[in-house]
């Protein structure tokens, strides 16, 4: 792979951007997510002819530039020169050369002063001469001491695994999830970071060990796919998530109870749930449920540990619990795959024997390690 340094203006970017020789966001980029008050700062650097971070480009066959590096940065620079917004004359350190501008749009600056900003030029690259997996792993190298999400970081990597995983979020998308539905959008690639870790977990059986960004990055980085089983649950899994979510009065949920919901359904590979668990678990957070008390503090749990510590295997694993305890309390007759109702009758018998709250009798006894094997 070769990077060959390129200084152009920014009158001739911005030309290229606006007749499309240039791609500001190929699929492995995020959103364009930055505030109209940070598009400012890049714009009042420029005013201040300080230097800018260096912008990537991959050249494609055709001739064409793909951003790979500087996205955000090329975005805010064509939105100002589109008079999308003006200059901020007020941030500090106070520039008198800025002041002045203040509030003035691109289109309605001297001609001095547009010549000044048309002309400053941006350190670049162009990459040639690549292979197919190289730009995509410099990009994830770039960006990992960056505020980038780890779905935004891991979107980058190339291999059939990465693909497995942009289906199943086009999928999951397809079937009605989304903001409105769920309680947040995939703007910062939060379905893709879920997903990751449901085929992460499924694969190894496991929710045990923590899911730190760093191994899961590490397996989709291995170029090896998901077998097909692990890939089928998943789906599978999302299908019954989807059709629960559909059914539900309210369901504004967060990505921590998205993944648990996703990983107690994932474990229903050749039947069907019995009850709707969304459906319970929403009945027992309003205290509507049938066991009342019991299943109530069950939801509470659930909630306290999908909003605090939520990437702990700790938390994970009390979660699955509380989910498994509502199903189980909903009065079923089938069982939930792969589990045991040992631990969740001796908690029941804690609670209502030994007068326990539910989280001191899941602390009690729920084996942590056990309980997350039985994936």
């Amino acid at each position: 792979m070769k990077l060959n340094p390129w200084e152009p203006d920014l009158r001739s970017l911005v030309d290229r951007i606006d007749q499309g020789d240039v791609d500001l966001q190929p699929d492995f980029q995020r959103q364009e997510v930055w505030s109209t008050s940070k598009k400012k700062r890049l714009i009042d650097t420029v005013l201040r002819e300080w230097s800018i971070p260096p912008i990537h480009f991959v050249v494609l066959p055709d001739g064409k530039l793909e951003v790979l590096d500087g996205q955000q940065r090329l975005a805010s620079i064509r939105d100002f020169f589109h008079n999308q917004f003006s200059v901020d004359g007020r941030i500090t350190p106070l520039d008198e050369k800025v002041s002045r501008l203040h509030g003035k749009f691109y289109s309605k600056l001297e001609p001095g002063d547009r010549r000044k900003i048309d002309q400053y030029t941006l350190r670049c690259f162009r990459i040639s001469d690549y292979q197919p997996e190289e730009p995509s792993e410099l990009f994830y190298r770039l960006n990992q001491p960056t505020m980038l999400t780890a779905g935004e970081q891991r979107n980058a990597l190339f291999g059939p695994a990465r693909e497995q995983l942009k289906e199943l979020v086009g999928y999951f998308e397809q079937l009605g999830n989304d903001k409105s539905t769920i309680g947040f959008s995939n703007a910062r690639l939060a379905y893709d970071d879920i997903l990751a870790r449901l085929l992460y977990f499924i694969e190894a059986q496991s929710f045990g060990e923590k899911s730190t960004e760093g191994r899961i990055s590490e397996r989709f980085r291995v170029p090896r796919a998901f077998s097909q089983d692990v890939y089928n649950r998943c789906s599978r899994s999302i299908d019954i998530f989807s059709e629960s979510v559909r059914s539900a009065e309210r369901s504004k949920l967060n990505k921590a109870s998205v993944l648990s919901l996703l990983i107690f359904y994932s474990r229903f590979e050749t039947v069907d749930p019995e009850v709707d668990i969304l459906e319970e678990y929403l009945r027992a957070e309003a205290g509507a449920d049938g066991a009342k008390e019991l299943s109530g503090q069950a939801a509470q749990l659930f909630r306290d540990r999908s909003s605090l510590r939520v990437t702990d295997v700790s938390s994970v694993v009390y979660r699955d619990f509380s989910l498994c305890f509502i199903y189980f309390m909903a009065g079923t007759n089938r069982p939930v795959p792969n589990i045991s109702y040992q631990a969740i009758e001796a908690v029941r018998m804690a609670m209502e024997v030994n007068d326990l709250t539910f989280e001191q009798a899941t602390y009690k006894f729920v084996d942590v390690e056990a309980w997350s094997a039985t994936l």
